[in-house]
């Protein structure tokens, strides 16, 4: 761990909203693509071609916001010489909820895994990644699933619904929470409550390595809505995590300290202890 870390993204994050991150830049050497790529794709675990999906990408195709949640199902065969057995499915939103059955398939012997796909409060384009481990690997997947969509806009959400404005664009939440301790995915809505087309990126560059940012639309329309996806991977973190991470959201128009949405690690403070400290705070003002 390196020391004074917390300190120095407190302090990174404070040189970003006030729009002097330009002699940053020249410091803060860019991520590798294939860093990139390797949070998206991981490897796979060693004989994972024993797992055989007849399909690997489902297109759900068009659902309605306000629908029942559909339930969509990969089959597989064991291709092996030996039993398989499925230990967890992860999913990258919990929207996308996994279920499967935890008995041994023999050589040969089939298998399924169903994903159940909530579309409530998650209108647009969708990808979901599905990752499928068994006893292979505790560490890497055996099969990497896709789940993709297009959940169409209840017409009984009103633009309210989106209460952050930054210009055009409007988000339901200005920040994210993560544990710190596990790989992870978060997301926010937002809507185009304007005239114009969006862009919507992330100053990158100003972003720790264990921290990913991408707007699932590549361009967001007028009245469309979409996710910004925050990813996490503990593996590139430092042992003390910084409490937050700011995010400066390019494309709107706006300076740094106007158009920032915050990663926020540890587990969210209890009610009550809030209280009692703002409690303590007013008993000690004279």
């Amino acid at each position: 761990m390196r020391p004074g870390w917390k300190t120095t993204a407190l302090c990174l994050g404070a040189l970003c909203a006030a729009s002097a991150a330009a002699p940053l830049r020249a410091q803060v050497p860019p991520v590798p693509q294939a860093l990139r790529d390797s949070v998206a794709n991981p490897p796979k675990a060693q004989g994972s071609g024993a797992m055989r999906f007849l399909e690997t990408h489902i297109d759900a195709g068009r659902i309605g916001e306000d629908d029942l949640p559909p339930s969509y199902t990969f089959r597989w065969t064991n291709d092996g010489d030996a039993p398989l057995v499925i230990t967890r499915v992860e999913t990258t939103c919990g929207c996308a909820v996994p279920s499967f059955d935890r008995q041994p398939v023999l050589r040969g012997g089939e298998g399924s895994v169903t994903v159940t796909y909530h579309p409530r409060r998650h209108p647009g384009n969708f990808h979901r990644r599905i990752f499928v481990f068994t006893q292979l690997s505790a560490q890497r997947p055996t099969a990497i699933l896709d789940l993709t969509g297009h959940v169409t806009p209840s017409s009984a959400l009103p633009a309210a619904d989106y209460p952050y404005a930054m210009n055009g664009l409007r988000l339901k939440q200005r920040e994210v929470r993560m544990d710190g301790t596990q790989r992870r995915t978060e997301r926010i809505a937002c809507l185009n409550a304007g005239r114009q087309p969006l862009r919507i990126s992330a100053d990158s560059l100003l972003l720790p390595p264990y921290v990913r940012f991408e707007c699932e639309a590549a361009t967001l329309e007028p009245g469309a809505t979409c996710d910004l996806i925050f990813r996490f991977d503990p593996a590139k973190a430092p042992e003390r995590l910084p409490e937050q991470v700011p995010v400066i959201l390019r494309g709107l128009g706006l300076p740094p300290v106007q158009s920032t949405v915050r990663i926020l690690f540890g587990e969210r403070p209890r009610p009550e202890t809030e209280y009692m400290k703002q409690t303590e705070k007013q008993k000690r003002i004279p």
